[in-house]
């Protein structure tokens, strides 16, 4: 079964999501992986993102520059994989079986964040959800003028357990602040962070992140 527009349109907005939340904090840029790096152990997690105005609930899992975000909004599944290593990202649909593929760095609005310089300055620790952590000021700015600034909270293991931020792109501010909570850091299965067999391939349409700026 195809799936439906409205339903491609609504998992297209928790995509754009997705990337604009990596781009922020964690992003894969030309000269390595964000202000930190990739996370250098796997582990899972639950995350409460806020957007704007807007928070989620979803499950993170992830291993080096593999991640996978799922989310169940009006009973719904949403699940977007994301390999920062190819720039490449999947939007899966299970009750349809489909499975919707985009390059991150065409993405409008998320692809130019990929492409920050970096700096940090490290303030100390401090302890997020029980979790130790060391704080640091982060700062990115890049060609085009976008910039992020704000906080970030790394665990052992390179792992963000927290970060807030202010994404500042083409005049317009958005804050952004995720929290991880209940991470548990161990082998994960690699097959969560993969498109599964029998899904139906296809390029996801720009269009619907131009509708989202």
């Amino acid at each position: 079964m195809i799936a439906m527009p409205g339903v491609i349109a609504v998992a297209g907005r928790l995509l754009a999501f997705a990337l604009l939340v990596l781009a922020a904090v964690a992003p894969a840029a030309a000269q390595g992986y964000g202000p930190f790096g990739p996370p250098e152990v796997s582990y899972t997690a639950d995350a409460t993102v806020t957007l704007g105005r807007r928070s989620y609930d979803m499950r993170v899992v992830a291993s080096g520059p593999l991640e996978r975000r799922e989310m169940v909004t009006q009973g719904i599944r949403r699940i977007v994989l994301i390999d920062q290593r190819s720039r490449h990202a999947s939007l899966l649909l299970p009750d349809q079986r489909v499975a919707m593929d985009a390059d991150i760095s065409l993405v409008p609005g998320v692809g130019e964040l990929f492409r920050l310089r970096w700096k940090t300055r490290p303030l100390g620790t401090e302890p997020v959800g029980g979790t130790g952590a060391r704080k640091h000021r982060v700062d990115g700015t890049n060609g085009r003028g976008d910039r992020i600034t704000g906080h970030a909270w790394v665990a052992n293991g390179n792992i963000m357990v927290r970060a807030d931020l202010e994404v500042r792109r083409e005049g317009k501010v958005t804050r952004v602040h995720q929290e991880l909570r209940n991470l548990r850091v161990g082998a994960v299965d690699h097959a969560l962070l993969t498109v599964p067999a029998g899904y139906r391939r296809m390029p996801l349409p720009m269009n619907l992140f131009n509708r989202q700026r």
